[in-house]
């Protein structure tokens, strides 16, 4: 019989519970089925129908895009020659800030420390 003066739990004892809870916590959630119980499995024909809307999505999206690249360049070309060199500029101008901002923000600090020397 051991007498205990300050009623203190020992480290292992203390490890050996958060073991067995961690265990038992595990266990529950495991054991849990917690998928919806909405039906799960597609039907081949849903999957064909599924696969045939994401088509004609992707095919209408492109031809969004093509038509807006070509009503920009159609643009383009219909300014006058100074615009258009400003039009230029704007794009390089965004072009670099884009490119520029694909660095990390410690990679453009370093580079500017380094360029000032």
């Amino acid at each position: 019989m051991v007498l205990r003066v300050n009623c203190e739990i020992s480290g292992v004892v203390k490890r050996g519970f958060v073991l067995c809870f961690t265990i038992a916590t595990l266990s529950i959630l495991f054991g849990l089925d917690l998928k919806a119980n909405a039906q799960t499995e597609l039907s081949r024909s849903q999957r064909q129908e599924l696969k045939k809307r994401t088509k004609n999505s992707e095919k209408i999206i492109e031809g969004l895009e093509n038509n807006y690249l070509n009503r920009q360049e159609a643009h383009y070309k219909r300014q006058e020659r100074k615009t258009r060199k400003i039009m230029r500029r704007g794009r390089k101008q965004s072009r670099k800030q884009a490119t520029r901002r694909s660095q990390p923000w410690f990679k453009r600090i370093i580079f500017r420390w380094k360029s000032r020397k």
